[in-house]
Parts: structure tokens; sequence; C-alpha cells
């Protein structure tokens, strides 16, 4: 076999940088997701919000989150997934985002806190529809886990609203 392989995985990587480190891992259907740990403040059970005129997008709503009112994002409908109804049992992954805001981003299942070696990540392939919001996939001995930034995953809802 010729070097086609390497060089299509050369062109799939397209230089982006990956991330290594602790991660909280969650559910969205069947697939695994993380956030960088460092960008994750708390988790929380969801709890009611407050309508969002013309919120549109995954904008589920606003929170109150012990007096601070954040924006809450359906991070299903972010990336065009059909939404659930969302139940008491049902997390949220309160983050930061652009300069130090919070917002909470309504998930599937938090499964925990889980380690992504460096060896274990590569560039997300650019033909997956979220690779621009990706900070690379992490093979891991449980199956495949996308490690999602943050800031870009968001971007189409929450944008430069800050």
């Amino acid at each position: 076999m010729t070097d086609v392989d390497d060089t299509t995985a050369t062109e799939l990587n397209d230089s982006r940088e990956t991330y290594a480190g602790q991660a909280i891992a969650f559910f969205l259907g069947e697939q695994r997701y993380a956030f960088p740990i460092a960008r994750v403040q708390e988790i929380q059970q969801i709890v009611a919000f407050s309508e969002v005129p013309s919120g549109g997008g995954g904008l589920a709503g606003m929170v109150n989150l012990r007096g601070t009112v954040i924006p809450a994002v359906d991070l299903r409908r972010v990336i065009g997934m059909p939404p659930l109804d969302y139940t008491v049992e049902t997390p949220m992954i309160i983050c930061r985002i652009a300069a130090d805001h919070l917002v909470a981003v309504v998930v599937d299942e938090v499964q925990d806190v889980i380690d992504v070696p460096a060896a274990n990540v590569q560039a997300a392939p650019s033909v997956h529809a979220l690779a621009s919001s990706m900070l690379g996939v992490a093979r891991m001995p449980e199956g495949l886990v996308c490690v999602l930034d943050v800031d870009a995953v968001l971007a189409p809802v929450i944008g430069g609203r800050w």
C-alpha cells in the first residue's frame, strides 16, 4: 500500500490543536462527548427555565443560578439532534465561556471525569459535522469520545451576545 493513508490522515488533521487532560464526559444519545474540565464550573439537575422571546436555535431559556441569571442551551438542538423531554433527572453542565460568562448546557446524561491521554487523541476528521467545534477525538477503552470546544460549539447560539 502507498502513503495514501498517511496523506489522508494528514489532510483530515488540518493541523488543529487537540486536547489532552481531564474532561467531563457526557452523552447525547449513544454518542459520548466531553468538555475540558477547566471550562466546567459544576453540574446541576435541571431547573425551571424562563422563556426567552425569539430564543431560537438551541436556547432553551434562562436559569437562575444562585442569584445569577444565565442562558440554558439544549446541546441536542445545537448539534441537530431531535430534542428530548426534560425530566428532574436531566443534567445541566454549567460552563464558563467567552470572557468568563456562565451558560447551562443541557445534556442527556453526565458520565464522569475522565483522563484523556494525549496519545489517544487525534484531530477530528474534517468531514465530521462538528469538526470545527471539536478539540479532538479520543480513542478510549469504552469507545470514541468527541472532546468539544465549549466556545465553538455554543457560538451559533450565544455568539457575540457578550
